[in-house]
Formats: structure tokens, C-alpha cells, sequence
């Protein structure tokens, strides 16, 4: 085959050409052309770890990684905080809702021991009084004894109040007493035509027979009324 004459223009721009191809090659390996790091731009070490974010409120910063899952989980705890406190409100109004509802036993306006507890104590320190200075043996039978039994039996029926149970033996047992005393002492007040002391004792003791009966017919003693619930921090 005849090949085509080269001309010298093409043969020295050929070498030329390689020539540069060499250059840029030893360039490369040597990092003659890097850019010198002056003149980088600086990358900041806390770069990429924030978020930007535009909502109505303004601009927020929302972080990666690992504080992107605490802010998650401290944000589902916080939800579930006020899920229970809104089912704890709704459970606490039905409650409320429920004791409304339902109706509440009848009882009487007053204790039994309000006023049996003083009564027997002075029917006690009477009939103590009356022995000593009489000697005689009706004060210990109609004063120490029955006053020391609606004593007793006021202080039970106090206790069994205070523990939520019913009391009403107790009461029974005070009405009793003071029925029997009270016929006892008008017995009395009859034959001797005394106001003091059988009169007297004669009256008190059918007021409070009448107050054991008001007791025990308008249904025992009140409840004892609920505390009120501590307010919450």
C-alpha cells in the first residue's frame, strides 16, 4: 500500500501533543494541579448534623442520628403520659358519675355516742358520789352500774364507727339501758315525790331513750365522711 505523506507542521504538532499528555500525566501523580487547601471551603465539624426546618412557629433545627431518637422517644413518652392522665380523668369522672348515681343510706343526723358517752359518764360519777356520801346501795345499782355500761357501750359503738363497721348492737343495747332506767327513776319519782335526784334522772333518762330510739329508726349512725384526695403535683 502507498502511504500518505507527512507533512513536518504534523509531525512536530504530534510530538507536541504527546508531549503535553506526559506532562499532565506527571502532574496527576505529583498533585501539581490540586488545590491548595487555603483555598477550600471549610467544612465545619457540626455540618450535616442539623436539620432545618420552616413551619408556622418559625425555624427549627431538627438533629440526626442518635438525638433524632432520643427527641422520638422522649416525644412517644410524652404522648403516652397524656394518654393516661385523659384515661385517668375520664375513669375518675365515671366514678364520680357513678357514686352520684347511686343512692346513699339513710341515717341519722347525729351519733349515738355524741351524747351516750357523757351521759353514762354522768350517771357514773352521780352514783359514785351518791354511795359515798349515802352508802347506799340503789346509787350503785341505778347510778355506777348502768352509768358504766353506757359508757362501755358508747366507746364500742365510737370504735366500730370509726372502722367502717355497724354499730347498731351497741345502740340497741344503750336504748335499753336508758328505757330501764327511765322507768326505774319515774318509779321513783312517784313514791318519793323528789325532783332531785329521781326526777331529774327520770327525765334525762327518757330524753335520751327517745334520742337512742331516733337513732335506731332513722338508720344507725352516719357514715364517716371520705377524705379528700391530696392535690397532685
Amino acid at each position: 500500500m502507498i502511504k500518505s505523506p507527512v507533512s513536518p507542521s504534523q509531525s512536530h504538532m504530534a510530538v507536541a501533543a504527546a508531549q503535553l499528555r506526559g506532562s499532565s500525566t506527571v502532574a496527576r501523580r505529583h498533585g501539581v494541579f490540586r488545590v491548595p487547601s487555603s483555598c477550600r471551603w471549610p467544612r465545619h465539624p457540626f455540618a450535616g448534623s442539623l436539620k432545618l426546618s420552616v413551619s408556622t412557629s418559625g425555624v427549627g433545627g431538627k438533629p440526626f442520628g442518635f438525638g433524632a431518637k432520643i427527641a422520638t422517644k422522649c416525644a412517644n413518652e410524652n404522648t403516652r403520659a397524656e394518654e393516661l392522665n385523659s384515661r385517668s380523668d375520664q375513669a375518675g369522672e365515671l366514678v364520680e358519675a357513678v357514686e352520684d348515681v347511686t343512692p346513699q343510706k339513710r341515717s341519722a343526723k347525729i351519733h349515738d355516742f355524741c351524747f351516750g358517752i357523757p351521759f353514762g359518764g354522768l350517771l357514773f360519777c352521780m352514783g359514785l358520789l351518791g354511795y359515798f356520801f349515802s352508802r347506799s346501795t340503789v346509787s350503785l345499782v341505778l347510778g355506777v352500774a348502768p352509768g358504766l355500761a353506757t359508757l362501755l357501750l358508747g366507746t364500742l359503738s365510737l370504735n366500730f364507727w370509726r372502722s367502717g363497721r355497724s354499730s347498731f348492737l351497741f345502740i340497741l343495747g344503750q336504748a335499753a339501758i336508758s328505757a330501764v332506767l327511765a322507768w326505774k327513776y319515774s318509779h321513783a319519782y312517784l313514791l318519793t315525790n323528789r325532783i332531785l335526784p329521781w326526777g331529774f334522772y327520770a327525765s334525762l333518762s327518757t330524753a335520751m331513750a327517745c334520742f337512742y330510739a331516733y337513732v335506731l329508726l332513722a338508720g344507725g349512725n352516719p357514715p364517716p365522711k371520705k377524705l379528700a384526695p391530696a392535690p397532685s403535683s
